[in-house]
């Protein structure tokens, strides 16, 4: 398995696992994302966690259509990447915006190449 594959299978077994940090990511996502990783892309983005628990369904709506609705926009704002890794449980990320992916892959690379350090 990758170094990458590890530390973010990793990553999910212990939010699992450790109730405190379950806690201080869902507080406040980017601080706990950096206290985990030990780094965070600078950017104009938010991120929110949506806490998985055993009896609840957890909906994710779309992206609203702001105002354009025409098809062209109804499908941009339909298409979306879910990225998904399944260890304990499932975990993932929801990227409703192209350039949000690009920077979801420049967190991973930074969290990677962090950990091929140590």
């Amino acid at each position: 398995m990758k170094v990458s594959q590890d530390i973010f299978n990793a990553h999910y077994a212990k939010i699992r696992r450790d109730p405190a940090l379950r806690q201080r990511l869902i507080n406040n996502p980017i601080a706990g994302l950096n206290e985990h990783f030990g780094s965070m892309p600078e950017g104009n983005y938010r991120v929110e966690v949506i806490p998985q628990e055993p009896d609840t369904i957890t909906i994710v709506l779309p992206a609203p259509v702001d105002g354009d609705t025409s098809d062209a926009a109804i499908d941009a704002a339909s298409r979306r990447v879910c990225d998904l890794l399944f260890t304990d449980g499932i975990g993932g990320y929801l990227i409703p915006d192209e350039k949000l992916t690009w920077l979801l892959r420049d967190m991973r690379s930074l969290w990677s190449r962090s950990e091929t350090r140590k």
